[in-house]
């Protein structure tokens, strides 16, 4: 059988990728990348080196900083809308969306023994880690150079004597014991405040409230509060109620925690996402915002947080006081104080909650607290100088 159609060959018209491969673009696999692994290290030194200069310039020149500052807050306004949209945490489907794939990445690396590929990922995810540093202190970290909160209120802080604080535990004694048995409970006695969302919807609504009294919380504030939808058990883990998620805008409340700590919680991360930098300050605002509300489960968990910091630094300067007001707590408050201890033990102790408390530290630290996670505390200062200021 003979051939009826043979191919005649043509030569071979040149092509855009043959321009492309002599002038070394990345514009297909196995051609030379647009910047070498030196210049992703060189991008990410300067991003550190920006970093440093924007910290410096805001922690020495208020003025300076208060022009950060407002960038900060009106950019995460902007950055909050949108991650607001959507009703899970965009901070978690970032966080495992860069997780996960660096794993592949490095999996899929490592298999093809390509070094030159390995060495250029590596500078690219450190670029990143700089990126992430100088975005950090951009939209958030700038807040902690602001004038103290309680300067601008008007409040003066010093040091309390031990008939002063218990006095202040006294009062949390009797507040709490007033709430207590109005709380909705479950079948076992147990707190349960219900819905998340409302309750998120009424935070703000507390902050708005707040703000005609004092104009310091009159700011922006972008979307809710969100609750975690995977993070929650991870977060009891290392030992994280909340955080405030910067590169998202986006506030996260921990799905594990007890329903007497919820609102308190809600409101704290709020106080971050106002531009409240300190996380002494954020416990103020939160117990400010929680504890004249209309909505008794708000006013009894700003009042039970309240308690609970106020007492373990009575229990530090005073046993026999600390006894004395303990003895005067009604059994639903005692209750829910044991609630909290069981919760709060499935985790102390374990590795990974030790090196999460460590890391939070650290992090807290590198904003310019000194105490760290102690710091969270410091709060008894700040509910004893608005107490003083109430009695005069």
């Amino acid at each position: 059988m003979s051939r009826t159609r043979t191919r005649f060959h043509l030569p071979r018209l040149p092509r855009k990728s043959d321009a492309r491969r002599a002038t070394g673009y990345r514009g297909y696999r196995g051609s030379k990348p647009r910047l070498e692994w030196w210049g992703w290290l060189l991008f990410g030194g300067g991003l550190l080196a920006l970093t440093w200069l924007i910290w410096t310039l805001c922690g020495t020149f208020p003025a300076v900083s208060d022009v950060f500052r407002s960038i900060a807050r009106f950019s995460s306004l902007i950055l909050g809308f949108f991650t607001g949209l959507l009703p899970i945490p965009v901070s978690e489907l970032m966080i495992g969306g860069l997780v996960l794939g660096s794993l592949v990445w490095l999996i899929l690396t490592l298999r093809r023994r390509d070094r030159q590929a390995l060495l250029l990922g590596l500078c690219r995810l450190l670029w990143v880690g700089c990126a992430a540093v100088f975005l950090f202190v951009f939209l958030y970290g700038v807040h902690h150079t602001a004038p103290a909160l309680a300067s601008q209120m008007g409040l003066e802080v010093g040091r309390y004597s031990t008939a002063q604080l218990e006095a202040f535990v006294a009062q949390t004694v009797e507040q709490v014991n007033g709430l207590a048995a109005q709380m909705p409970r479950n079948e076992e006695g147990t707190c349960d405040f219900g819905r998340f969302r409302p309750m998120a919807k009424q935070v703000s609504a507390e902050y708005i409230r707040l703000a005609n009294e004092y104009a310091v919380f009159d700011r922006p504030r972008a979307g809710l509060v969100k609750r975690s939808l995977f993070g929650g058990r991870i977060m009891s883990y290392v030992d994280l109620a909340g955080y405030y998620f910067p590169w998202a805008a986006e506030s996260t409340v921990s799905s594990d925690v007890v329903d007497t700590h919820i609102p308190f919680n809600i409101a704290h991360e709020t106080a971050h996402a106002i531009g409240i930098g300190p996380e002494a300050e954020c416990n103020f605002a939160a117990w400010l915002a929680c504890k004249d509300s209309q909505d008794l489960r708000f006013r009894y968990s700003g009042w039970l947080l309240a308690y609970i910091y106020s007492a373990n630094a009575l229990h530090a300067s005073d046993y026999e006081a600390w006894h004395r007001q303990f003895d005067k707590l009604c059994p639903e408050a005692v209750h829910d104080l044991q609630v909290l201890n069981r919760s709060l033990a499935r985790f102390e102790n374990t590795k990974v909650n030790q090196l999460g408390s460590q890391a939070n530290d650290a992090l807290i630290k590198a904003t310019g607290q000194a105490e760290g996670i102690r710091s969270y505390g410091r709060v008894v200062d700040l509910m004893l100088a608005y107490f003083s200021a109430e009695n005069e």
